[in-house]
């Protein structure tokens, strides 16, 4: 199954510095890709983005059980990247239904 933009990767090259991180892939230009790691092989958040070869990835194969406070980092990930449809389906996933109600 090739990478797609948007898949949720791990890195799994033991000589990488992030080795074991959870993160998503922002572009792909074959053989690289750019990906966004939000935790840490520690489970410890962050937000880096890294270069990396799509053969240092794999799929992490995760629907998402987030706790609130990754929540909110994620959802901040998606309005930085102005991914509108991903900044919904976290709202909606965290419980929010304030968003698009005009006051």
């Amino acid at each position: 199954m090739a990478l797609q933009v948007g898949d949720w990767v791990y890195c799994v090259n033991v000589h990488q510095h992030t080795f074991g991180w959870l993160g998503f892939i922002e572009w792909i230009r074959p053989p690289e890709c750019s990906v966004i790691f939000v935790r840490t092989r520690s489970n410890q958040p962050t937000r880096q983005e890294r270069r990396m070869l799509l053969r240092y990835l794999e799929p992490a194969g995760i629907e998402g059980d987030w706790t609130s406070s990754e929540l909110d980092v994620l959802i901040n990930l998606a309005l930085d990247t102005r991914d509108e449809e991903w900044f919904r389906d976290l709202i909606r996933r965290k419980g929010s239904d304030w968003v698009g109600n005009a006051l």
